[in-house]
């Protein structure tokens, strides 16, 4: 990428409070991940959008990072509530679903972590696990565990599927954490499911120019395997912008 334009990512955004007024914001730890992989990459925070602001974005935009965040709303997958989460965001889980397609359809990498994954697999067609504890018996926050796990700690290992991106960029498998209590039920027909965890929960999904994963691989820089996702979206995107050129 030397003597490149850097290239540009836009990172979907959260909502918090700041001095009692509304606030947009991502983790540092998302920018510092895509830097580790690359020093020169430029990051910039998405906020709500409109459809025709996603399409902007896109043109914009080298690539989409969707981040973190709280439980989408299971209407958009066409189930009823079952009372697992406290609130829902319809205004964030718009905006999301409209930059993936807008991302899609500008045919721009998309890289996707935890709520990221479940983002893509709503929007191209699957659903959800409400709530994994009440469906399997199992914990996936790791916060949860007796004892519990800090946001640093590992969780758990996954296995990835033979002959898929991520097990190219991982291997047959990686220790990952866990801080989730939703994930893939119903995988979407376009994309290929890529790694499982030990108890068969999907940690992995990706199809053309689209890597998702459940886990937090910014919270483990110190594993440069795990840096090495980062590495292959960016590679995805300075390939796909090259392509267009």
């Amino acid at each position: 990428m030397e003597n490149r334009k850097p290239l540009l990512i836009g990172l979907s955004a959260r909502e918090t409070t700041v001095y009692q007024s509304a606030a947009i914001y991502d983790n540092m730890a998302y920018i510092d991940f895509l830097k580790a992989a690359d020093p020169e990459v430029m990051a910039v925070i998405l906020p709500v959008v409109s459809e025709p602001e996603a399409k902007r974005y896109a043109e914009l935009c080298d690539g989409l990072f969707l981040t973190g965040g709280a439980d989408l709303d299971p209407s958009l997958y066409g189930e009823a509530v079952d009372g697992t989460a406290d609130t829902y965001d319809p205004a964030f889980d718009q905006s999301d679903l409209y930059l993936y397609h807008a991302f899609q359809k500008a045919d721009k990498p998309v890289l996707g972590v935890c709520r990221g994954i479940q983002v893509i697999n709503v929007a191209e067609g699957g659903t959800l696990i409400q709530d994994i504890p009440s469906l399997t018996g199992k914990e996936h926050q790791q916060i949860n565990f007796v004892p519990p796990k800090g946001k640093n700690d590992t969780a758990h290992s996954v296995k990835t599927v033979s002959g898929t991106m991520l097990q190219m960029i991982l291997g047959d498998s990686a220790v990952v954490n866990s801080f989730h209590h939703q994930a893939i039920d119903t995988p979407a027909p376009s994309l290929t499911i890529s790694a499982f965890s030990e108890d068969g929960i999907i940690e992995g999904a990706e199809k053309n120019r689209v890597l998702a994963v459940q886990w937090h691989p910014e919270r483990m820089l110190d594993r440069k395997e795990q840096v090495r996702i980062a590495g292959a979206f960016l590679s995805m995107c300075a390939s796909a912008r090259d392509a267009a050129e």
